[in-house]
């Protein structure tokens, strides 16, 4: 079987009784996150833009959906193009392999095809379940490649995500799933130059390949025939975007150098790559978020005053230093520009913390704001060093004048949450959300108790309260 015809076969036959517990958990927190996150972010004139558009170019022939919050009610696709860009716009949705986003192009497409259709909690969990593996497998190894190449991984991985929820949750054949990843494969795209620039394209490109992934779905429901070899062959996903031929891997987070077609697809379904998702709490990359984690940690427990420090030293992963790949690097890295690490090392450690709502430091956009002098001031001291360190793991040192130096090291496992620790810190968003907290709460028992839940519009009828 083709790479293809066996992540067909995998979705297909799951159901939501052979999902592992710990499997369950972890989806229900990926839901509650990516939620919460495009709920806070409504607000945003992006998120005002986006569903404009959507709502002037419906069609609703294929049925429709709601935009979250607004109560608009548009077309499938164009409710999935707003909401993967409600999730997305912040820079605080989740994150895989540091450049790829499931969350924010997954849970749209799955939203948009359940509402209206008896769909239940097993059925959705099951469906997101399938889409975020799918999405993991396929991209665990490659992300680095495909940089190197030039393109963006969120866009460019972020349609077969919601190419199998579509179909998972519209009960394609095998067969017509696999053709639906091979149309997916012919209408990916996303390049790296928005991110180089740091101009605005990124804050749309998920939208597109939420669509797009869904259009592979209906398409193939129609029986359309695609390429069988659409990943592993000649001209196909790997080799044209990611670079890698003769099992030879364009780049990697760990100085990996070859790469492996079977670890795709083996012990699909008994170990589930999904586990190592990561949230973002703050606004901001994902590397930053156990940047502003630790200097939190060290700032509160030895009540480090900032006037005291002398430098503030982070060794991190080479690809967490050179945003967005080492061989596009973006301009005048490495300086103390405000969205880099710097900032937010300096700004956590002055603040005792950082606030998860208000200001917008995503690359997509960033919101004018008036830095406190001492930020200002101890930015300059930090400096960034490339080493052995893992993904999100960095090791922060903070040398005081009197000559004393408090340091931790992140494991690169703070971020991966499950539905308990996701419970409590998406409360730093309540603020920003647009409704009570007894509406926030309404929704938090709803995900926890998804797989009772008899018909899944239930819970988007809670997401559109005001």
């Amino acid at each position: 079987m083709s790479i293809s015809q066996e992540l067909a076969q995998f979705t297909h036959d799951l159901d939501y009784n052979s999902l592992q517990v710990d499997v369950v958990d972890k989806v229900k927190a990926i839901i509650l996150h990516g939620l919460f996150i495009g709920l806070s972010s409504v607000n945003e004139d992006d998120a005002q833009l986006a569903a404009q558009l959507a709502t002037s170019l419906s069609d609703n022939q294929i049925g429709s959906a709601h935009i979250l919050a607004t109560g608009n009610q548009v077309g499938r696709l164009n409710a999935a193009y707003a909401n993967s860009i409600l999730i997305h716009l912040r820079g605080q949705d989740d994150s895989y392999r540091m450049l790829t986003h499931p969350g924010c192009t997954i849970i749209p497409a799955a939203l948009a095809e359940s509402e209206g259709r008896s769909i239940n909690g097993k059925e959705f969990l099951t469906a997101v379940a399938a889409a975020y593996e799918v999405h993991c497998r396929l991209s665990r190894d490659t992300v680095p490649s495909a940089q190197n190449q030039g393109f963006r991984s969120s866009a460019l991985f972020g349609i077969f995500g919601p190419a199998i929820a579509s179909a998972k949750i519209q009960s394609l054949s095998s067969d017509q799933i696999a053709n639906t990843l091979a149309l997916a494969v012919s209408f990916a795209s996303g390049n790296l130059q928005t991110s180089h620039e740091g101009t605005k394209e990124m804050t749309f490109q998920e939208g597109i390949a939420t669509q797009n992934g869904m259009m592979a779905s209906r398409i193939a429901d129609l029986d359309v025939n695609g390429a069988v070899e659409c990943f592993e062959g000649p001209a196909g996903f790997l080799r044209i975007f990611t670079g890698i031929e003769n099992d030879k891997l364009n780049g990697s987070f760990d100085n990996q150098t070859t790469f492996d077609l079977a670890t795709i697809t083996e012990k699909l379904g008994i170990e589930w790559r999904l586990h190592d998702v990561t949230m973002k709490i703050y606004s901001g990359a994902g590397f930053v978020q156990p940047v502003i984690d630790g200097c939190v940690s060290l700032a509160i427990k030895h009540d480090i005053d900032p006037a005291s420090i002398k430098n503030i030293h982070i060794e991190m992963n080479e690809w967490e230093t050179v945003y967005p790949s080492p061989k596009y690097p973006r301009p005048g890295w490495g300086g103390t520009d405000e969205w880099k690490n710097a900032h937010f090392a300096a700004s956590a450690i002055v603040n005792k913390g950082y606030e998860s709502t208000g200001r917008r430091l995503s690359y997509g956009g960033r919101s004018t704001f008036e830095e406190l002098p001492e930020v200002q001031r101890l930015t300059k001291l930090v400096t960034v060093e490339k080493g052995d360190r893992p993904q999100y793991g960095p090791k922060i040192s903070i040398s005081l004048n009197d000559g004393n130096t408090h340091a931790i090291s992140m494991t690169g496992d703070e971020f991966k949450w499950n539905f308990a620790i996701e419970k409590d810190r998406i409360q730093a968003v309540y603020s920003a959300l647009p409704f009570d907290k007894s509406i926030a709460e309404g929704i938090i028992t709803q995900v926890e108790d998804l797989e009772s839940l008899e018909n899944i519009d239930s819970l988007i009828h809670l997401l559109l309260s005001r």
